[in-house]
Parts: structure tokens; C-alpha cells; sequence
């Protein structure tokens, strides 16, 4: 009986890269691919060797610690993706405001690895990333309320509020498509009616649970909510 050269049952080697093979821009390019399509906090040195087919102390020669890949993490993203959001334009303040936050608010629904890094990284990386241009864009900003007349220390004051609430919304948006998409999919499913006579209101409605859905006209109507609660706490006129 002849043996044949190959065992079909034997147990597979797992391949490892050649010695030395490894770039800082390839480890960097990986762990960005990573955080886009699982999220930043599932980025790890030992998955990340995974990924690269490494050993890990293999990365550590590049970066030496988890917080150094981050940091090289939000710098490249922050580099690359500064030139798609402008500084604030020079028209009214209200609708300037709400321009801008938009547009931030795009940029973080279209870019996962924007959005990773500004929502769940730490302050400390996200500020020791910046760009000139994005300091420039933050200074000209918080220049649209001061230049409707806000004390420089309020305008910062409102600035971080916008900010913060555009953060807040986007990472519930995010939270909800996530929840959203591990569900079964019920598309033509057969709602049942809302009883008119104990819901009169939202039986009147062709989609009741849009007093609770979240969507971009919402995001906007906030915007333009807290420039009119800007306007008459700080009075202020509104232009738009």
C-alpha cells in the first residue's frame, strides 16, 4: 500500500510573515481598516498581529504601546480627511452655525474612521492630532458667536455645547443603525393599526414612530432650536 505524501488530516501551520517584513505605514493602514469596520474599541496590539499575520512584539518595534498606535492613528485620519471640512464661512451667525455643525455631522456619518476616532477616542488624542487647519477651523468657529456679539468666553461656552450635542447625536445615530442591522429584517411586515379612540393623534399619523425615529431633518431642527435658545439667552438677534 503506497502512503500518500500528504496527510489531508494533518493540522494546518498558520503562516507567519517573513522577519523584518513588517512598515509603520502598513501597521497603520491595517489598524485603520480595523477601526472602520469593527469600531476603535475593538482595536487591540494582539488582533491587530492577527490581522498582519505577526507576532506581536512585532508592532511593538514600530509602536510602543496601544495609546502610540492611537496617537499615529488620529493624526493619519485627521491628515487626511481635514481639507473636506472647511473653516466656517463669513455669513449670519445662525445659519453659519448651523452649516458648519452639518457638515461636520456628514463627515462623521460618511467617514467610520472620523467618527471612531472623534466619539471614542480621548480628549488627549483627539487634541494632540489637530491640524493647523483644524485649529483654524475650531478659531474661526467659535469667531461666528463672537462675532454676533458673545463675550469670548461664552461663545466657547455655546461652541463646546454645539459640539458636544453633534458628537452625542451622531453616536446615537450610530448605536441605533448598529442595533438596527443585527435584527431580522421585517421590511412588509403588517403593523398593526393604532386604536383611534386611545391614541387619537398617532392613529392620525401614517408612521406613529416617527416621534421617535432619528433622522437628519431632526438633526437639523435641533440646530436650528439651539440657535434660537442662543439668540434669546444671550440676545442675540437671529438672522435666518
Amino acid at each position: 500500500m503506497t502512503m500518500s505524501s500528504k496527510n489531508p488530516k494533518a493540522p494546518e501551520v498558520s503562516r507567519r510573515r517573513a522577519r523584518n517584513s513588517l512598515s509603520h505605514e502598513e501597521i497603520l493602514e491595517a489598524a485603520l481598516k480595523m477601526t472602520e469596520a469593527d469600531g476603535l474599541a475593538q482595536l487591540s496590539m494582539p488582533a491587530l498581529a492577527r490581522n498582519l499575520g505577526c507576532a506581536v512584539m512585532s508592532i511593538y518595534k514600530y509602536f510602543r504601546n496601544k495609546d502610540a498606535l492611537l496617537d499615529a492613528l488620529a493624526h493619519r485620519v485627521m491628515r487626511d480627511l481635514h481639507r473636506r471640512l472647511p473653516p466656517a464661512g463669513d455669513g449670519d451667525w445662525d445659519v453659519e452655525l448651523v452649516a458648519y455643525f452639518t457638515a461636520y455631522r456628514d463627515l462623521m456619518e460618511d467617514t467610520p474612521a472620523y467618527r471612531e476616532v472623534v466619539l471614542y477616542a480621548s480628549t488627549s488624542v483627539v487634541r494632540a492630532a489637530l491640524t493647523p487647519a483644524q485649529w483654524r477651523r475650531l478659531d474661526t468657529g467659535i469667531g461666528l458667536l463672537h462675532r454676533a456679539g458673545l463675550p469670548l468666553s461664552d461663545a466657547v461656552r455655546v461652541y463646546n455645547v454645539c459640539y458636544n450635542f453633534t458628537r452625542a447625536y451622531v453616536a446615537y445615530e450610530h448605536t441605533v443603525r448598529a442595533a438596527a442591522s443585527n435584527r431580522p429584517d421585517t421590511e412588509g411586515a403588517a403593523e398593526d393599526p393604532l386604536d383611534g379612540a386611545e391614541y387619537p393623534l398617532l392613529a392620525a399619523l401614517p408612521d406613529p414612530t416617527a416621534a421617535i425615529d432619528i433622522n437628519e431633518d431632526g438633526f437639523r431642527l435641533s440646530l436650528e432650536l439651539l440657535t434660537a435658545g442662543i439668540s434669546r439667552t444671550f440676545g442675540i438677534p437671529l438672522t435666518a
